[in-house]
């Protein structure tokens, strides 16, 4: 995942297959029916259940995958 965020630890991430797959990982576009804030990652936020929360990258711009 790449995030819009300039710079910084959390500009993009790499996820395994394990956590992709995972049944809780999502690609979170709205929290209690509204649109997620910028402060809460708009406009999307990835979620993994196995990561700390700090982790789940805001601002999602682009997602790429890659054959494994």
């Amino acid at each position: 995942m790449v995030s819009l965020q300039r710079g910084g630890a959390f500009g993009q991430a790499a996820l395994q297959a394990n956590q992709i797959a995972h049944p809780d990982a999502l690609l979170a576009l709205c929290v209690d029916c509204a649109d997620l804030t910028l402060d809460y990652g708009y406009p999307a936020r990835i979620i993994v259940s196995s990561l700390p929360g700090v982790h789940h990258t805001k601002w999602v711009g682009a997602i790429d995958f890659e054959a494994g």
